[in-house]
């Protein structure tokens, strides 16, 4: 699965669709008359709330993809507009039409069958080609608000705000007083911290035709990941003017998840091989490849890919999706071996933060996507991986990043915002703040399923940085 699609539009463009094709269509099976909806109980179509942000997730042949639509306005579904919306009555139906360039029509529909409250509806999901349907499942819908009983925020307080000129933020790295936020497709903004005033913006790079994830900064040198280019390496002695110097490996590679550990820069790069570079750098403007490291038991043709991860200890964490958390040995980074892994069912393993607490090493993982929640792991015997607890708030919000501290995790919780949790005793993650930060009236929110708050730095200058993909880089005052 293209974690990128499923942050997008959702997987469910992944299809071969065909050449393009003028006739009109005989068949459309994404009409709502082709529904058989006779044994749905549609009663309380009438109440609900046809407004607004909403999350969706598909059910496909035991597989789940999740997206977003809107019904603010002209609307969207899977970040496609609107074109057909039936809602009154017994009645709640909703497609959208796409015209991918080349291939034949697209047309995504969704036909209610029950609405248990006024903010959830459940039901038929079909997608169509030229109007026959070759995808068909069912759906679940949540209207989004804030968790009930919750204020803006508590135990948190916001110092400073600043939108990002574009683009959507998805990570920070924070290093010598300065913020790199990267924005994907946008590229990357450079801002010099002020202590409590706001962050003044000094340079960005945008990208050509690529996606760039993360950053990290070692001494005067600032590598980023990228969708095409695999790492980018920039000279940043004048922040307010980075220099390219060059992008590694010399054949390019995609790369996601990116993070350093004294002289070593780890890069996950799911695509093509399924593999992490491990990389010296003594000589941070001059990486030095030391291996490439594919976990040997894993299964790209399963989506068992790295995406996220941290190394601690002489040990790597790998959130690799459908896998789940991988742990290696780099004690010898030429020789990377596998020591074990934690899996579960319905894994999309991302983001890991590792430390040690009571004498253990723990591991705090998470999925990505409907259902997320955030485990505490015991890591400390590799070869039998336990669990002592979990933190998870509601199916519909998903965790993007995580940073330990001591003994505070720091969690973005994409539309549940920035949660602080005390994890001194990993059997009970006790939440101690949270700062609500997703609003559904913010531009660009219900375009994607991740959405809010993407990633968190806590660097130890007393502010907690972190992202917004609609409201850009916040600063916290570190509790």
């Amino acid at each position: 699965m293209n974690r990128f699609l499923v942050a997008t539009t959702g997987a469910l463009f992944l299809a071969t669709t065909g050449c393009e094709n003028t006739e009109e269509p005989e068949k459309k099976e994404c009409h709502l008359e082709a529904f058989d909806l006779s044994a749905c109980d549609r009663s309380g179509f009438a109440s609900v709330k046809t407004d607004g942000i909403w999350h969706v997730n598909v059910s496909l042949s035991g597989s789940t993809t999740p997206g977003a639509m809107s019904l603010r306005e002209q609307g969207l579904l899977f970040g496609v507009p609107l074109t057909e919306r039936q809602f009154g009555g017994d009645t709640f139906f909703l497609g959208s039409d796409y015209q991918p360039s080349g291939y034949q029509p697209l047309r995504f529909a969704l036909a209610g069958c029950q609405s248990p409250t006024p903010e959830q509806v459940k039901g038929e999901f079909r997608r169509c080609v030229s109007g026959t349907a070759d995808v068909k499942g069912t759906f679940e819908a949540v209207r989004l608000s804030r968790l009930a009983g919750e204020a803006e925020a508590s135990g948190l307080e916001l110092v400073s705000e600043v939108a990002l000129p574009r683009g959507s933020p998805v990570d920070v790295f924070v290093s010598g007083g300065y913020a790199y936020v990267v924005a994907q497709s946008d590229g990357l903004f450079v801002y010099k911290l002020n202590g409590e005033a706001a962050p003044e913006k000094i340079a960005e790079l945008t990208p050509a035709n690529d996606i760039w994830h993360q950053a990290w900064v070692k001494d005067q040198t600032l590598y980023v990941s990228s969708s095409a280019q695999g790492i980018l390496v920039y000279d940043v002695s004048r922040p307010q003017a980075p220099k390219w110097l060059k992008s590694l490996p010399s054949s390019a590679v995609e790369v996601w998840g990116l993070f350093g550990e004294g002289n070593r820069l780890y890069a996950m790069s799911p695509s093509p091989r399924a593999e992490v570079l491990i990389y010296d750098i003594s000589t941070a403007d001059s990486p030095a490849l030391k291996s490439r490291y594919i976990v040997e038991d894993s299964n790209p043709n399963a989506s068992e890919l790295p995406f996220g991860g941290m190394a601690f200890g002489n040990r790597l964490y790998i959130g690799h999706w459908r896998y789940g958390l991988a742990v290696a040995d780099v004690t010898d980074d030429t020789k990377p071996s596998s020591l074990g892994r934690f899996r579960y069912e319905n894994a999309a393993s991302r983001p890991v933060a590792v430390g040690s607490i009571g004498g253990q090493t723990i591991a705090f993982e998470s999925s990505e996507g409907w259902g997320s929640r955030v485990r505490a792991l015991d890591v400390t015997d590799p070869k039998n991986i336990t669990e002592l607890g979990r933190y998870e708030l509601r199916p519909e919000s998903t965790v993007s990043g995580l940073t330990l501290v001591g003994s505070r995790l720091y969690v973005a919780h994409n539309l549940d915002g920035l949660r602080v949790l005390d994890v001194s005793d990993p059997r009970n993650l006790r939440p101690v703040a949270y700062y609500n930060t997703w609003r559904e009236t913010d531009p660009g929110r219900g375009r994607a399923f991740l959405d809010g708050l993407s990633g968190v730095k806590v660097p130890g200058d007393g502010f907690i940085y972190a992202t917004d993909t609609s409201r850009g880089l916040l600063v916290f005052r570190e509790p």
